[in-house]
């Protein structure tokens, strides 16, 4: 079964991102099974990416990673909303106010990766962690929601969520840490499938 594992290219002036870094060691092992690939900080190309590649690997499980800055824990993401709402331009100077992001799609979709069990295994190896209420509305909320939408309206049965990394640099001991963690929530990945929370929007979009 084919695990696609995605993470962001730098954002905001950065010069580096943690998913990215942590998605590229991954991907130099070569390890059979696991997919890896770096999506655009663009809410446009990261769509068409994402979108690319489930259609192309049909993975059974995908794990998107992306950087949580100003935040030194792992954060699950419970839920991610049909909801772009940040100030922030994307990597195309893109903004993007008050729009939902597929017309008719349920306002959001929960994880269906077992964050449970991924915290645990990530406590053992000395991350501490914390579950967030939902994903935000920036370009790693847009794809996680592209992602969980197409899973469940086309290939049922698929799981996916969205974890968000603390930042690290290349030479820090920590993103060796970081990389075998997810090498271990690939490993015993399986749970239930993504279902939507809510039919329609009601009431106001958590910051």
């Amino acid at each position: 079964m084919t695990t696609l594992v995605t993470g962001f290219e730098p954002f905001g002036g950065s010069r580096t991102n943690s998913s990215e870094l942590v998605v590229t060691a991954l991907g130099a092992l070569g390890e059979p099974g696991i997919i890896t690939a770096v999506l655009p900080t663009s809410y446009r190309r990261a769509e068409a990416s994402i979108s690319d590649l489930l259609h192309a690997y049909r993975p059974r499980t995908v794990l998107m990673l992306g950087l949580a800055e100003g935040v030194d824990r792992i954060c699950f993401e419970q839920v991610a909303l049909n909801l772009d709402q940040c100030s922030a331009p994307d990597n195309d100077g893109e903004v993007r106010l008050r729009r939902r992001i597929v017309e008719g799609a349920p306002v959001g979709y929960w994880s269906s990766l077992q964050f449970d069990r991924m915290a645990n295994a990530a406590s053992e190896l000395s991350e501490e962690v914390v579950f967030s209420h939902d994903a935000g509305c920036y370009v790693c909320n847009h794809a996680y929601f592209i992602a969980a939408h197409l899973l469940a309206t086309e290939f049922p049965g698929s799981k996916c969520g969205l974890v968000h990394l603390p930042a690290v640099q290349r030479s820090d001991e920590r993103l060796s840490r970081l990389v075998e963690i997810v090498r271990v929530w690939i490993a015993g990945s399986e749970g239930k499938v993504s279902k939507p929370f809510f039919k329609s929007f009601k009431g106001r979009c958590g910051a």
